[in-house]
């Protein structure tokens, strides 16, 4: 069954295979394309820091209740720290800020990405792209199409807080040993994780005709809609293909880097440690993340150079 799927998909998988090898050319044409990652790692870091030190002043915020509970001839105090339904509100006002700044922040990254690769895709002339493209993508992006991001990284947000608030159910259905109640949540759990999953696949694509059309987020979700439904089979290829592609190439930068190293642990500070494979395993889950930002942005221009080659086609 394997075999027959391959032979009937054969045309869509060269496809997929010739949208790796554009990506690769259009990011060896644009390599300030790598760099771009790191800002946005930065900046997910410095929000991090402002988020964790509202977080920390929120949680200060509780007071100390005493309790007294009678053992018999001996009286226990318990001292527990609560908090008002205001500081809880707030915290659940931060998750929010948490999951909508986060995602609008990888938002614009898609955007970005995906209209530097269409600027490389479209254009006669490959001489003229270059990182410079990537700079211009950036302030065009932000300029133009930051509320698209917004949107999107909005409705991902709302179901983030839909879930979070099951999760939360779940723990209370847990402590009044709900049989009935437990699975239900369960059920809504594991559909909003479906959509979820859904809305980030459609958001992508919608953010990449964005970049390309320069259309506001529901017509773009609109026409990504129908170019998958077009597209299935091509689309399945290409998910599986990059799938593919991004796993061969995480698990290659993480063993790179860990394997560079545990060589330079060895040489050079073997003797000093008890253990290496603690700091090992530190490492490689490092390098997993971060390998895992780089080849996000394969996956992104492999995708985007589908939507160009169907907008060509079409």
């Amino acid at each position: 069954l394997l075999v027959l799927l391959f032979l009937f998909m054969r045309k869509r998988i060269q496809l997929a295979m010739g949208c790796v090898k554009e990506t690769s050319k259009a990011i060896t044409a644009m390599p300030g394309i790598i760099v771009f990652p790191v800002i946005q790692g930065l900046g997910l870091m410095v929000f991090m820091i402002a988020w964790c030190v509202y977080v920390a002043h929120l949680a200060s915020m509780g007071d100390f209740s005493t309790s007294q509970y009678d053992a018999g001839p001996i009286k226990i105090s318990v001292r527990t720290f609560e908090f008002s339904n205001f500081v809880k509100q707030c915290g659940w006002y931060l998750l929010f800020c948490f999951f909508w700044t986060s995602q609008f922040i990888l938002a614009m990254g898609e955007i970005i990405f995906a209209m530097s690769v269409s600027k490389w895709y479209f254009s006669r002339d490959k001489s003229n792209i270059g990182s410079a493209t990537v700079w211009t993508s950036i302030a065009t992006s932000m300029w133009y199409h930051s509320g698209t991001a917004a949107f999107g990284s909005l409705i991902i947000a709302i179901i983030k807080m839909i879930r979070s608030f099951l999760a939360y159910l779940q723990r209370k259905a847990e402590e009044m040993d709900s049989s009935i109640a437990k699975a239900v949540l369960c059920c809504f759990q594991c559909c909003f994780w479906c959509l979820e999953k859904c809305m980030r696949f459609l958001n992508k694509n919608a953010y990449i005709q964005t970049a390309i059309f320069g259309s506001s987020f529901c017509t773009s979700a609109k026409e990504a809609f129908f170019l998958i439904l077009r597209n299935a089979a091509r689309i399945a290829a290409i998910t599986y293909v990059s799938g593919g592609v991004m796993f061969i190439g995480k698990v290659f930068i993480t063993s790179l880097t860990t394997g560079a190293a545990y060589v330079y642990m060895d040489q050079e500070i073997g003797d000093e440690l008890y253990s290496i494979i603690g700091p090992l395993f530190f490492i490689a889950a490092i390098s997993w993340f971060i390998a895992g930002m780089f080849m996000g942005v394969y996956d992104m221009g492999i995708a985007t150079i589908l939507q160009c080659f169907v907008a060509d086609e079409e």
